[in-house]
């Protein structure tokens, strides 16, 4: 990352951690870090290409299990 006065040059605390109010240590930082990136990700649409590939997966084991025919795993 660049600095402000000087976009040609790193910025001296680049890459350094700095917790956050309320976080004890640096390990509380990271524990929230992912768990704000985790929620995050729960929160984006599944794409349709990826809902129309499990649909099918679905409708195969039905057919499995309608015929007694079982699925490798």
């Amino acid at each position: 990352m660049a600095h402000k006065s000087q976009p040609n040059r790193a910025a001296t605390d680049f890459g350094t951690i700095k917790p956050t109010v309320g976080a004890n240590s640096k390990e509380d930082w990271i524990g929230s870090q992912l768990k704000k990136v985790y929620d995050e990700a729960l929160l984006e649409d599944i794409p349709s290409d990826m809902l129309d590939l499990l649909s099918a997966l679905d409708d195969s084991d039905k057919e499995d299990q309608e015929t007694g025919e079982e699925t490798s795993k």
